[in-house]
């Protein structure tokens, strides 16, 4: 698995979907006052904030961390927050493509702690689908891009950026370049991805599509969602239940690690990445869902939107 992960750096991968801004402000209540016009509110400043690239954003941030060369396509408003997301890219090593849209904001996500506890978070957001000329653009830079990857990774939050005509069109010019498609999906949008390799729901996404999905009864489930969703192979995230997977004929599961979780946020995107470059590697669909589930043991012991180098997954892997 070493001379797998190894050869990480060897691919390049090309992420497509909606890139966002992760802000995270910690607060502890040592450093609080009463407020002055609530009773029983208190005032609190943060300590530490701490900005992330999120979304796709995070799953190109763990495809550079894991020594991939990562290209990002993605849209933003004409806002700040645009030329931050822009910034970090090109900080971490992230080649990026970033289409401005004057309709709609960045999309920033704010994360509220208190003494380590997530309390609240707040959207800025537009879910207002991308109009036929930044589509034309996108569809342009993929064509231009795809002869040079090896792998696809569409990360769909519903903030916009695929529409079912432009999505088929990526899979399409995907297939005929034999370039394998990774897909995170959000329910509504699934009859976007047919024809994609791999489908990556997690747990609560299954049960979206398919309320009778059930851990009791995991492999006629993961039958059952396969045949609905007309993608090569799928694989779903159980959370602290680990992962399964189906790809037609063999179905297989493995427990999540017992570790110490200190934040589920992004372990999403960490299992994405590390399963499309495991994937295009040359690994089974079961060996790459084996090594994206160690993956994410590592990821949920970190603090806000995280990610994992190519040597933490390697001690992982021991």
């Amino acid at each position: 698995m070493h001379a797998i992960i190894s050869n990480f750096s060897n691919k390049h991968v090309l992420v497509i979907g909606d890139v966002m801004m992760d802000i995270y402000d910690f607060c502890h209540t040592g450093q609080s006052r009463p407020s002055p016009e609530k009773k029983d509110a208190r005032v609190y400043r943060a300590e530490r904030q701490l900005k992330a690239l999120g979304g796709a954003g995070n799953v190109a941030a763990n495809c550079v961390a894991l020594s991939a060369q990562t290209t990002m396509i993605g849209i933003c408003g004409q806002d700040a927050y645009s030329f931050e997301i822009e910034g970090k890219s090109s900080e971490m090593g992230i080649r990026h493509v970033m289409f401005r849209d004057e309709r709609r904001p960045t999309t920033v996500k704010t994360r509220l702690y208190i003494d380590e506890e997530y309390i609240l978070r707040r959207d800025d957001e537009s879910t207002e689908k991308v109009d036929d000329v930044i589509e034309g653009m996108i569809l342009s830079s993929v064509e231009s891009l795809l002869p040079t990857c090896d792998v696809v990774i569409l990360s769909d939050y519903n903030k916009g950026i695929f529409t079912e005509s432009g999505t088929q069109a990526i899979i399409s010019m995907c297939r005929k370049k034999s370039v394998p498609v990774v897909v995170d999906f959000k329910p509504e949008n699934r009859n976007y991805f047919r024809g994609a390799s791999i489908i990556v729901p997690n747990l609560v996404e299954a049960r979206n599509i398919m309320p009778d999905f059930k851990l009791e009864n995991l492999s006629e489930s993961c039958n059952s969602l396969y045949a609905s969703l007309s993608a090569m192979n799928l694989v779903v995230t159980l959370g602290g239940e680990g992962i399964c997977g189906y790809d037609g004929n063999v179905f297989f599961r493995y427990p999540a690690r017992k570790v110490n979780v200190v934040d589920p946020v992004g372990c999403g995107d960490t299992v994405r990445a590390v399963l499309a470059l495991a994937f295009t590697s040359g690994l089974s669909l079961e060996q790459s869902a084996e090594m994206a589930n160690r993956a994410a043991s590592i990821a949920v012991q970190k603090i806000g939107t995280a990610i994992i180098s190519a040597e933490e997954l390697k001690k992982e892997m021991r």
